[in-house]
């Protein structure tokens, strides 16, 4: 199968330089290296991928639920209470004459384990929930993948396409000047009129002003190509001069095609993790009538002090130290709780079923897409062999038309209407070349196949 990076060729073209440096050539930068600068600098990209790697590793949080959870804890406090009344047994305040004034100071030591003997398979299940999410995070950040080196190729085509234009409005300026001045010498010679020689330079401007629009064109595609790109550093390059080769549709295998689309397009492949997330949602919301048995331990010791010498104190070996220690097993078993985890049983389980759904319903909508795609590229292909006879053509009416010309048994008009039909034909013929590699790419794109075909990963730390 032959690959969308393919579709371009390598071949540098000085037309492909941005904010000219003198004569220095800019750099060239390949379809490829296009791609994997992509890779490295789109935000939405690198966003996903992020995300993707703090998931990349569910087992550490598994083996966390049954490490036990450890507890420190440090207090201590200073207080001052001035008496100045006290209350008399009807609680009437009496006025006290000579006010006292108490200082207290203490500090609190606690050492806290907690420990789940027996979940009923929770931590378990929970790791399944988990693989599953980290599955379902892949499946969209291949997709998004797939998606940013899609639009960067398209990019990189359209760039292609305003070269190749550019060049062939350059290719037809010549030509026209080289007509102007056989025709300024045939008007000397007085073989043909003013009329005429002013609408062979009346052609000449026109095709100057289609000069400065495709090359304008041109820059605007290089600049939409390097946003794309997202790369700040990336400073004046050179791109691929060669079009697109089309190729004969029927060298696909339309069923190898549908077979690796069922397996990795992203509508597909997102469809999947989420039937996976839904099972462990079902199986955790299940495995609630299992009992649970946790243990826990605490160790604690304080000490106070009518002064302040307990303020941020440590002091063990002191009269004032006190210690305890408590010890505790919970038991419990799960009888009833108002059908609320029936109820998310229940709706997990439909959740699962819409899932299975969903999924169904992703596949046939690839294989509608994939087909269609399909009969679009053969549709491509068909204008562009039409459009190449119709080139071949045009060029032999142009060059009878001329030699008829010369022979005087036409006129001028009729010589400008077949070069304008020429021209307009070698025109399409170029949109048609780049109209099949936008059908490719677009039944890659569908595909999910695009990030494959460019030998780029969708895992942590790849790309």
């Amino acid at each position: 199968m032959r690959t969308a990076a393919l579709l371009v060729l390598a071949a540098v073209s000085p037309i492909g330089a941005q904010e000219g440096e003198g004569d220095r050539a800019p750099p060239l930068l390949t379809l490829q290296a296009a791609m994997e600068r992509a890779v490295e600098f789109s935000p939405e990209y690198r966003r996903a991928l992020g995300e993707l790697e703090l998931l990349s590793h569910p087992r550490q949080r598994w083996w966390a639920d049954f490490i036990p959870r450890l507890n420190l804890t440090y207090g201590t406090g200073y207080d001052v209470d001035r008496r100045t009344s006290w209350l008399d047994f009807d609680g009437s305040p009496i006025q006290d004459a000579d006010p006292t004034t108490v200082r207290r100071s203490s500090s609190l030591h606690n050492v806290g384990v907690d420990v789940s003997l027996l979940d009923g398979g929770t931590r378990f299940r929970r790791l399944g929930e988990r693989r599953a999410e980290w599955r379902q995070r892949e499946a969209s950040t291949s997709g998004l993948l797939n998606q940013t080196l899609a639009s960067v190729q398209r990019r990189y085509l359209a760039a292609q396409k305003a070269q190749a234009q550019l060049a062939l409005e350059e290719e037809l300026l010549r030509g026209a000047e080289e007509d102007i001045r056989s025709q300024r010498s045939r008007y000397e010679l007085l073989a043909i009129r003013r009329s005429e020689l002013l609408s062979a330079e009346l052609d000449l401007e026109n095709q100057r002003v289609a000069v400065g629009r495709a090359r304008g064109e041109f820059e605007k595609a290089l600049l939409s190509l390097r946003t794309a790109i997202g790369d700040p550093g990336l400073g004046s390059f050179a791109i691929e001069a060669t079009a697109p080769v089309p190729f004969d549709p029927a060298a696909f295998d339309v069923q190898e095609l549908l077979a690796a689309a069922q397996r990795e397009s992203p509508s597909v492949a997102s469809a999947e993790a989420e039937i996976e997330v839904r099972r462990a949602a079902l199986r955790m919301a299940s495995g609630w009538r299992w009992p649970t048995v946790r243990l826990s331990a605490t160790v604690g010791s304080s000490t106070n002090a009518p002064d302040g010498t307990e303020l941020f104190g440590f002091e063990t070996e002191t009269d004032r130290f006190a210690y305890g220690y408590q010890f505790g097993v919970n038991l419990a078993v799960p009888v009833f709780d108002g059908f609320q985890r029936s109820y998310a049983t229940a709706t997990a389980a439909s959740d699962l079923s819409a899932s299975e759904a969903s999924l169904r319903h992703a596949r046939l909508g690839v294989e509608e897409s994939i087909r269609s795609r399909y009969l679009d590229l053969g549709t491509a292909w068909a204008s562009v062999t039409q459009q190449a006879k119709a080139t071949e053509v045009a060029s032999q009416r142009r060059a009878i038309a001329n030699e008829e010309y010369l022979l005087a048994t036409i006129g001028i008009e009729e010589l400008r209407s077949a070069t304008r039909d020429e021209e307009r034909a070698r025109r399409d013929a170029l949109v048609r070349r780049f109209e099949f590699a936008e059908a490719l790419l677009a039944l890659y794109e569908e595909a999910g196949i695009v990030a494959r075909e460019a030998g780029i990963g969708a895992s942590p730390g790849s790309g």
